[in-house]
């Protein structure tokens, strides 16, 4: 079947009328309902989608004032310095982000064969085959985690100074939804700190100073583009709340025991406005799984946790940055163990956490995307950047007003 989807939202009386309309071909067998509606926006709440009044350029507008925001402010609260990013890690080391550490969240990997090959357009297959004794086998980032950790120790920080990176990933084990695309893109900072700093307050202290970010962000950036909101709709008087509440996971587990993950802290976001979960990793006291499975390499699991808020249309839990004290020695090989995964060890970066060679450091990633839609006032993470979606992806979209950036040939 072919599918050609109208991504472009009905005009509004701010929108040019003529504005170019975005017609997706590919032939496709999938089912005809990709995701579940109730991880839409509400019908009643799709109307006050800023893309039906900001035009496409004034997104792209409002998305570089909003990354501008946030990045002055990362160097002058946080005493950070940005650092080129790296897009790809050698393989077997330690350092790239295993993320729950299973086989779907895997890195995408290649290969760089690493030799001469003569110009032109025709190439000997023989050519191509052999192997060079210069091979390399690679994998894309998947965050910065472990990597940011060797730089402040390349670079000398001192305590309380530290780096960051506009990074782009790509996580091949998520399906893309309203909130999740395969195209991850963070602020990954990291700040040296003492080992004697390695505290719960140390970390709230860190996640209250970048909720302030944040909030002051939407102060700044509704003040600059008031038709972000739709006025007189009953979203119109919703605010990020300026204080955040600190809850550990195990709490929110008692606060909520009927609900799923999702559901509880959805329902944690509806009663407190946001909040930060301290504590993903471990299981909980009554043998529960996790609140959230984290590899054992890179976050104390007791000093670690996510921001979350709800977001306005879509009304349930928006996940904003995840964050934490690094392992030490101690801390890295009991997770280790808990996981069976006690062969890591003997990777480099491993290793190093081990023999205590790194600096002690906090650090984490904010969803750069996940703010812009946040922020924004966008329906979907699509309509911020540049993801893959499928067809039927983009036919529910369109039916729900949501004007997906396109990935592919597209007819304009």
């Amino acid at each position: 079947m072919v599918i050609k989807t109208d991504t472009q939202a009905p005009p509004s009386p701010t929108m040019s009328a003529t504005a170019p309309r975005t017609v997706v071909k590919e032939e496709t067998t999938a089912p005809a309902s990709y995701m579940p509606d109730k991880l839409l926006p509400p019908k009643q709440n799709r109307c006050a989608n800023s893309t039906h009044r900001l035009s496409r350029l004034d997104i792209q507008r409002a998305s570089t004032d909003v990354k501008r925001f946030v990045e002055a402010r990362l160097e002058s609260d946080f005493n950070l310095v940005k650092h080129t990013t790296p897009l790809a890690f050698t393989t077997n080391t330690g350092v790239n982000d295993d993320l729950d550490g299973t086989e779907s969240k895997k890195a995408v990997s290649f290969i760089v064969p690493n030799r001469a090959i003569p110009r032109g357009i025709k190439v000997s297959p023989e050519m191509m085959k052999e192997k060079s004794p210069y091979e390399l086998e690679c994998e894309v980032v998947q965050s910065l985690a472990k990597w940011k950790r060797v730089m402040l120790d390349r670079l000398d920080c001192q305590v309380g100074e530290g780096i960051y990176c506009d990074s782009t990933s790509i996580r091949k084990g998520y399906k893309g939804d309203v909130t999740h695309s395969v195209i991850a893109d963070q602020w990954d900072f990291e700040v040296r700190i003492n080992e004697e700093d390695r505290t719960i307050n140390t970390l709230k202290e860190y996640v209250t100073k970048m909720w302030k970010i944040v909030t002051d962000c939407e102060d700044f950036i509704l003040e600059k583009y008031p038709d972000i909101i739709l006025q007189d709709h009953p979203t119109a008087t919703r605010r990020l709340p300026k204080e955040i509440t600190f809850l550990t996971s195990q709490e929110l587990h008692e606060m909520f025991p009927g609900l799923g993950v999702h559901e509880r802290e959805t329902a944690a976001v509806k009663r407190f406005g946001a909040i930060f979960i301290i504590g993903m990793g471990w299981p909980m006291k009554d043998g529960s799984p996790a609140e959230e499975v984290r590899s054992p390499g890179y976050d104390d699991w007791n000093l670690n946790g996510d921001i979350m808020t709800e977001h306005p249309l879509t009304e349930y839990r928006h996940e904003l940055m995840s964050t934490g004290i690094r392992v030490n020695s101690e801390s890295l090989r009991a997770q280790l163990e808990h996981r069976d995964m006690m062969d890591q060890a003997e990777l480099p970066f491993m290793e190093a956490v081990l023999e205590n060679k790194l600096p002690f450091c906090y650090g984490g990633g904010l969803g750069i995307s996940r703010l812009l839609m946040l922020l924004l006032r966008t329906g979907h993470i699509g309509e911020v950047q540049v993801g893959i979606w499928h067809d039927e992806h983009y036919k529910q979209a369109k039916a729900a007003g949501i004007d997906l950036i396109p990935d592919r040939v597209v007819e304009m």
